[in-house]
């Protein structure tokens, strides 16, 4: 397998010259290329289908710069086994950035430790009101090939595509379809113009855990078969405007199964069950823009919403805290919601003439009924909710600390100096428990096709910073789970067959201070 490193083949760390003659030349299947600390400029990518495996890699950080704007090209893989990991994606001097894309016919991609620095702008963004949705532009376009999966992790898009007064035409986040499995994990999104997450339509499993939104259009656009865990969305001040529409609303989870399947295609928007667990929505501000935390107009086939938290007040009328509406597919055909659960869910609703917890849509079978609904507004339009929930109670509040760590100063990517823990129960017939403990922060990891465990902490408090620091439970047989660690493996104790290493060493407690700095990349650049 070869690994190179690219300054000593040649390419330019001062941003002066384009990469791509030698980045082009060092391409190949079960390859590594590093890059050391710089900035590079890069025109373009392509990963072609048959060249698998391939890692573009930064092991102390290092700065892409687009060599070209518009609407092209940037990234793109259309193998398996791409990984891009460790990079500042500098969009400070672009106007009109390009994209970066993993295609449909891509898998086992991974893209993560990625900080994007300055808006994302897009060259539409001055088609104010032009009523054009072809105005509208997307930094990364995400799918997964049937049978494969890809993983988003450590990404941050926390500066947006505009300031809070400007418009933009620039998505964050499109999944317009997919077979395969996706993850977004310790994703920080704020300040979209466009949607920031439009994934309604993907076939296959999609994950969205420990992600944080703040001030951003339009929140999630989901469908069914997907899953959203410990995560927060906040709505309390303005956020840009949707240039070609001229709208503005942020939503937590907007439920929109309208399109009809399309298995070829990768496309299903109704089928399965949408999960809201352990997360939190804080939506209070006194404006039209602000709207419902989790909203079903067009609800999928189930949905499971369990210990979630909820504080709303808005001016927008005829939007609730919460809520199912009859909605239609495109195509005319009601879209029917087989099941519903609303397990310990807490709403205060302080906005007087909303409900809290609105079902205008019952469901063909209800689940578990439990929580509060309080605050000074209307509490709910549903007697079998009012039956089982306490009303005019005192709900808990949404515990609005970001899931993750915050977003790295200029210079730095995420996460830079953290270890990787992986503790592997592949092939083995029986569980293994485990107990992690880390200097300063620990969460799971999907590197390498391990499972994203989301019940790896005794509660919402302990998996946020800067409480997160211990990581227990069991590895099913069969199964791989994988940590990332900041300041250090302070202990690490596991019960069972499996293998536990840190950054690909065998973990003994006497190693562990050695083990504290080594970070989740080889850092061999000497090729």
């Amino acid at each position: 397998m070869p690994t190179y490193n690219i300054v000593n083949q040649g390419a330019d760390n001062t941003g002066g010259t384009a990469i791509d003659s030698v980045l082009d030349r060092l391409v190949g299947s079960n390859t590594t290329i590093n890059f050391p600390p710089g900035t590079y400029k890069l025109n373009d990518i392509l990963v072609a289908s048959g060249t698998e495996n391939l890692t573009l890699r930064a092991p102390d950080g290092a700065r892409l710069v687009p060599g070209r704007s518009g609407n092209v090209r940037w990234i793109e893989a259309r193998s398996n086994g791409f990984v891009l990991d460790g990079f500042e994606l500098d969009m400070r001097n672009v106007v009109g950035p390009p994209f970066i894309k993993m295609d449909s016919a891509a898998g086992n991609w991974e893209l993560k430790r990625l900080v994007t620095r300055g808006k994302v702008r897009s060259n539409t963004d001055t088609n104010v009101g032009s009523n054009n949705s072809s105005d509208a532009r997307t930094f990364f376009r995400l799918s997964a090939a049937q049978g494969t999966r890809g993983l988003l992790q450590d990404c941050y898009f926390h500066e947006g595509s505009a300031t809070p007064t400007q418009a933009s035409n620039t998505r964050a986040i499109l999944i317009e379809s997919s077979s395969g499995a996706i993850s977004l994990n310790r994703c920080w999104f704020e300040l979209w113009g466009e949607n920031t997450i439009y994934a309604k339509k993907p076939a296959g499993k999609l994950n969205i855990f420990n992600c944080y939104f703040r001030n951003t259009q339009n929140g999630m656009r989901l469908g069914g078969n997907t899953e959203l865990n410990n995560c927060v969305s906040i709505k309390n001040a303005q956020h840009p405007q949707q240039a070609w529409s001229g709208g503005s609303l942020q939503k937590g989870v907007n439920v929109e199964a309208t399109d009809a399947t399309n298995s070829a295609a990768g496309i299903d928007s109704y089928n399965g069950t949408l999960t809201v667990a352990d997360s939190d929505f804080n939506h209070r501000y006194l404006d039209p823009s602000c709207r419902g935390a989790i909203a079903a107009p067009v609800p999928c086939e189930r949905i499971d919403i369990r210990n979630c938290r909820i504080s709303y007040n808005s001016t927008k009328l005829n939007e609730d805290a919460l809520y199912t509406r009859n909605g239609k597919m495109s195509d005319g055909t009601p879209a029917n919601l087989e099941y519903l659960q609303l397990s310990n869910v807490q709403v205060r609703n302080d906005y007087g003439t909303v409900y809290g917890i609105a079902i205008d849509q019952a469901p063909d079978t209800w689940g578990t009924v439990s929580g509060t609904i309080g605050g000074s507004g209307m509490q709910t339009n549903s007697s079998y909710v009012e039956n089982r929930m306490t009303t005019n109670g005192s709900p808990t509040a949404p515990n609005t600390t970001p899931p993750l760590p915050s977003p790295p100063p200029l210079g730095q990517v995420p996460l830079q100096s953290a270890s990787l823990v992986r503790i592997d129960n592949s092939g083995n017939s029986s569980a293994t428990t485990f107990d992690v403990r880390a200097g300063t922060y620990i969460g799971p990891a999907g590197d390498n096709g391990a499972t994203l465990t989301t019940t790896w902490a005794s509660s919402v408090s302990a998996k946020r910073p800067p409480n997160s620091r211990r990581a227990t439970g069991t590895v099913p047989a069969g199964r791989v789970y994988a940590f990332y660690v900041t300041g250090g493996v302070t202990s690490a104790t596991k019960s069972g067959p499996a293998t536990l290493t840190v950054d690909g060493q065998p973990y003994t407690s006497a190693s562990a201070a050695s083990m504290s700095s080594d970070g989740v990349a080889d850092g061999n650049l000497s090729d």
